[in-house]
């Protein structure tokens, strides 16, 4: 009868292994169920994660472009700038040489003016130092031909002088 018990302990340990083993395996099987459930959880929580991150890559790339705009409109605006100052600084060159040559003009001005006033003072006291007597006027060359008047007037010849002066002007002289 030893072979029975045996066989009955046997069975009686091995049926306890085979609990044993099948507790384990529903241990692990309830594991991997709450892991499973976790990464279905974890997965859910990844995809809401991925999909902020998406959105905020987005919004990056809008940031990025909208900065990449305002650098070009910078560029344009400081080329802009460099060049309205460049013209200034050339206008301005211009009319530093434009109010140096009237500046120059201005000064030949008054210098002029200067020596025409020490001219009229200095003509107006040799004027008041000598006065002046009229000079009487010239007489007319003597005639040469019939187109000369004739030689002195003085000399009682006033008629020849008067048809002279007639032919001269066109126009026939009053006796003065």
């Amino acid at each position: 009868m030893g072979s029975t018990q045996l066989s009955v302990s046997s069975f009686a340990e091995r049926e306890l292994e085979l609990a044993t083993r099948e507790a384990e395996l529903a241990r692990r099987e309830a594991t991997l169920r709450r892991l499973e459930e976790g990464d279905l959880d974890r997965y859910e929580e990844l995809e809401a994660r991925l999909a902020e991150v998406e959105r905020r890559e987005r919004e990056v790339q809008r940031s990025h472009d909208a900065l990449a705009a305002q650098r070009e409109r910078l560029e344009a605006v400081r080329a802009e700038y460099e060049s309205r100052r460049d013209s200034l600084a050339q206008r301005s060159r211009e009319l530093d040489g434009e109010r140096d040559r009237l500046r120059g003009q201005r000064a030949r001005l008054v210098a002029t003016s200067l020596e025409l006033d020490q001219r009229e003072r200095a003509v107006a006291s040799a004027a008041e130092a000598a006065p002046v007597e009229p000079v009487p006027p010239a007489a007319p060359p003597a005639p040469s031909s019939s187109s000369a008047p004739p030689s002195d007037p003085g000399a009682g010849d006033e008629a020849a002088w008067t048809a002279w002066w007639a032919k001269q002007l066109g126009t026939p002289l009053e006796a003065a």
